[in-house]
């Protein structure tokens, strides 16, 4: 019998992206506007995260 948890489990994928420090600077005041929005101050993981979601439109 074969196993198919995995199937249904999330992967994720580290992906490292360098940036200049003007990009570096929209994404911390970014980070700072959704403190409000979310309870805290999400990390810039989780911001790019955000944005690629919207970006390619996946709810």
């Amino acid at each position: 019998m074969v196993d198919n948890s995995a199937k249904n489990a999330v992967e994720r994928i580290q992906v490292n992206v360098r940036v200049d420090g003007d990009l570096i600077r929209l994404l911390d005041e970014k980070r700072t506007e959704l403190l409000d929005k979310v309870g805290s101050i999400p990390s810039r993981s989780e911001v790019i995260r955000m944005a690629l979601e919207e970006y390619l439109n996946k709810k």
